[in-house]
Parts: structure tokens; C-alpha cells; sequence
């Protein structure tokens, strides 16, 4: 007999992406806090600085919010790329995330005792000039 339930239920949908949501509004407010309840606390995070420097720690996600203070200005897209039964990705397109800042943020979620968590974000920042990306 063929398995029929669906693995990818709007629940499960709506979970990531209230997830992604509160990441962004971590961001906006600058609630520390509120950004840390949604990565796993063994989560890792990798990019690329516009300065070519590369950052592999989760805790400049905290630092850099702590140190810019809210983002109220940013804008945001929230896009899942794919989800199975345990694991999605997610991509958050962020504007004016400080001023002229912008990134493109992937999210490697896990659904880990019944809760979707953020397990891995890698990033690309770039900054915005006169409407051209540097």
C-alpha cells in the first residue's frame, strides 16, 4: 500500500516561514534575543565581507547587530527555496539592512524536536550606490 500523507504540510510551510520572519524582525529591532531564538545553538554561519574578509562565526551575527543597532529601514523578501520532511532552505533578501547594506542570506533550517531551526546561514553583504550593486 502506497504512503499517502504529505510530508509538506502548510504548517510546516507557515512554520519556516514565521521562522524567517522573526529573523528579520530580530534584525529590525536589533533584538538580540529575539535573532538567537531562531538559530540552533550549535548553528554556524560563512560569508564574505565586501572587503574580501571571511566570517565563519555566528556570534558577528550578534556583535554587528549589537554594535548597528536597529535596522527599522530594512526591507525584505523571504523565498523557500526547498523543504523536505526534516530539512529546508531559505533564501532572506534584505535591503537597507544598514543604510546602503544590503544581503542575500541563505537559511539551512532543521526541524529539530518538533521546532524548525536555523542551523546554517551563509551570506553574501554587498552595499548599494547610486542604485548600482558595488
Amino acid at each position: 500500500m502506497q504512503n499517502t500523507d504529505n510530508v509538506n504540510s502548510i504548517a510546516d510551510y507557515n512554520a519556516i516561514l514565521n521562522v524567517a520572519q522573526i529573523y528579520v524582525e530580530g534584525l529590525k529591532t536589533g533584538n538580540i534575543d529575539q535573532l538567537k531564538q531562531t538559530f540552533h545553538p550549535d548553528g554556524l554561519m560563512s560569508g564574505i565581507m565586501p572587503d574580501g574578509k571571511l566570517i565563519t562565526k555566528l556570534q558577528f551575527l550578534f556583535d554587528f547587530t549589537a554594535e548597528n543597532g536597529p535596522a527599522s529601514d530594512v526591507k525584505s523578501h523571504i523565498s523557500i527555496l526547498h523543504k523536505a520532511e526534516t530539512a529546508a532552505v531559505v533564501l532572506v533578501e534584505l535591503e537597507n539592512l544598514q543604510g546602503e547594506v544590503g544581503s542575500t542570506d541563505y537559511l539551512s533550517m532543521l526541524l529539530i524536536d518538533g521546532e524548525w531551526k536555523i542551523i546554517s546561514k551563509a551570506f553574501n553583504l554587498y552595499w548599494v550606490t547610486s542604485d548600482k550593486l558595488c
